[in-house]
Order: structure tokens, then C-alpha cells, then sequence
């Protein structure tokens, strides 16, 4: 089973760039994939045992590692189609009016569709600001250590 390894946000490079403070001691290396969330402030709840699950964390951004450090890596934003755009090219009118009849969304990379749900329990997506130091993030995958077998054992 995969451990999370989690850190924080230390520095913003640029508009694509960030900084965090996991490195190669952590189990990091290049192409990891990284996610930067937040907190949500609604504690959510099972509704048959009214248990808390705890509170949902808001995805501020996916980003790849493309640097490691000892104990600091750089992570940048992923290259993404535009808006609208198909492997071949642009997506033709009559392919969104489609789509749109079909209640398809078109996103960045691929296209969703749309769930059935109960739309009077909808209770909307909370609203998430800006990537800033201190953020938190969270790598899933894992780097076998020199001498240590994918199992953990040596």
C-alpha cells in the first residue's frame, strides 16, 4: 500500500512553478505526480451513522515534479489542450452543439458527462483561492530506497 507523503508549498517561482519541501530523502523523484489542496471548512458526515469522515480537501492544482532536491523539490503545472480542442485539432460547431444536447462538457483534456443526480441536494463546489506558501500537498506514489525492496524490506 502506498504511503502519502505530505509537505507544504515554500516558495511560488512564477505563474507555473512552485516550490515544496519534500525532496529525494523524502522518496521523491522526477515525474511524480504532486497535488496542492486546502481544507475545506464543512466537516462532512456518513449519513447513516453521523460519523464525521473529516473534511474535504479542495485540489488546487496537479502538478508533476521536475526537480529534486535533498529536501526541496520544484514542481510545475502539466501541459494541457485548450479549451475546446480535440488530439486532431479544433472541435468543429456542429461537435459542441452535439455535445452539449448530449449533456457533455467539454474540459481542458477530456470530456466528462453528466451524473444523475438528485439536483435538489446539490450543495455546490467550495470555492478555493490562489496556490500560497504554506498550502499543503501530498504525493501517492512511492520510490523504492536504495537497499530496500518494493515491499519495504531489505
Amino acid at each position: 500500500m502506498l504511503k502519502p507523503i505530505e509537505g507544504k508549498v515554500i516558495k511560488i517561482l512564477d505563474e507555473y512553478s512552485i516550490v515544496i519541501n519534500l525532496g529525494w530523502k523524502d522518496g521523491l523523484a522526477d515525474g511524480m505526480n504532486v497535488v496542492v489542496f486546502a481544507l475545506g471548512s464543512e466537516e462532512v458526515k456518513d449519513p447513516n451513522t453521523g460519523e464525521s469522515l473529516g473534511y474535504l480537501e479542495l485540489v488546487k492544482a496537479h502538478l508533476k515534479v521536475t526537480h529534486v532536491q535533498e529536501r526541496c523539490s520544484i514542481c510545475a503545472a502539466e501541459l494541457v489542450k485548450k479549451a475546446g480542442e480535440e488530439e486532431g485539432g479544433v472541435q468543429t460547431l456542429g461537435a459542441a452543439m452535439m455535445a452539449e444536447a448530449m449533456g457533455i462538457k467539454y474540459s481542458r483534456q477530456y470530456t466528462t458527462e453528466k451524473l444523475n443526480v438528485n439536483t435538489s441536494q446539490i450543495s455546490g463546489t467550495p470555492q478555493v483561492g490562489p496556490i500560497c506558501i504554506g498550502d499543503k500537498v501530498r504525493c501517492m506514489e512511492s520510490k523504492v530506497s536504495h537497499g530496500e525492496s518494493a515491499s519495504g524490506t531489505t
